[in-house]
């Protein structure tokens, strides 16, 4: 994960640097592909808090011990489920920043198109 992290991190800077392009209709795209798959992790990282109950296991001393096993891989720090989302949900919020870039440079070239085109019309 972390390594599609740093490419859509790359790819941002390319793109920050004026050296990739994508299409504003694709951008546009891709970019509410995105907010739906956000909103769909975060349901699944809420639903992560209802993973584990390691006081279910009982209370002999190898059921406690798989029930911390079971509790970790579900909310635990490095490896876990929620973990897992909560990085997933980072490589997506770059993958919006990426694709949110064109759109301000879109904006920023329809108002220079529009600034050009009211300078050369005559007066009023």
């Amino acid at each position: 994960m972390a390594a599609n992290l740093a490419y859509w991190q790359s790819l941002q800077g390319q793109a920050a640097a004026g050296e990739l392009h994508v299409e504003a209709e694709v951008a546009s795209e891709c970019d509410k592909v995105c907010a739906t798959y956000i909103a769909d992790l975060n349901k699944m990282l809420e639903m992560t808090k209802t993973l584990s109950f390691p006081e279910a296991f009982g209370d002999l001393p190898s059921a406690q011990m798989l029930g911390a096993k079971f509790h970790r891989l579900a909310v635990g720090e490095q490896g876990s489920a929620r973990f897992a989302i909560k990085q997933q949900i980072e490589i997506i919020k770059t993958m919006r920043e990426f694709f949110q870039h064109y759109f301000a440079s879109v904006d920023a070239a329809d108002s220079a198109t529009a600034a050009s085109v009211e300078a050369l019309s005559p007066p009023r």
